[in-house]
């Protein structure tokens, strides 16, 4: 099964849930930062050493526009929460080589979810009106950090 639909699986499921109370991180999950020249810094929230990549953010230009793609979720906006700071990130379907829905938002480091997240590293992907925890581990929180500084924050 190609890792994009087990990636729409989890989200899916994640949102049949129905629990009104914030979902935990799946620990099998990680968040990753690379800062390869000529691609701007990533900061990358899936299954270690795979191209299952549920949550990305890419930065092309040091103090320009943060993109954010997202997989397995419908609809027009990728709905992101840092404790009491949420954002709807208005999106677009994108081109996922037929292996599950992908969208793309653009945001700034200034966007209040985002910038939450910089500062404490907690983080939530909201569907279907349910938090599904990706907030990054206590030695994550660095690839955090540096992701933000890379982009100019």
């Amino acid at each position: 099964m190609s890792s994009r639909l087990v990636a729409a699986a989890l989200l899916a499921a994640l949102g049949l849930a129905g629990c009104a109370h914030e979902q935990s991180a799946n620990p099998a999950y990680a968040w990753a930062y690379l800062n390869e020249p000529g691609e701007g810094p990533k900061l990358a929230y899936g299954r270690p050493s795979s191209d299952e990549v549920l949550l990305m953010l890419v930065c092309p230009a040091p103090g320009g526009p943060v993109e954010v793609s997202a997989s397995g979720l419908e609809g027009g906006t990728i709905g992101l929460a840092s404790r009491d700071r949420t954002s709807h990130l208005a999106a677009k379907p994108a081109e996922s080589g037929g292996t599950g829905s992908l969208l793309l938002a653009s945001a700034t480091t200034r966007d209040p979810a985002l910038g939450n997240f910089r500062r404490t590293g907690d983080l939530a992907i909201v569907n279907a009106g349910q938090r599904h925890s990706i907030a990054a581990k206590a030695d994550e929180r660095r690839r955090v950090k540096a992701f933000f500084e890379a982009c100019g924050a």
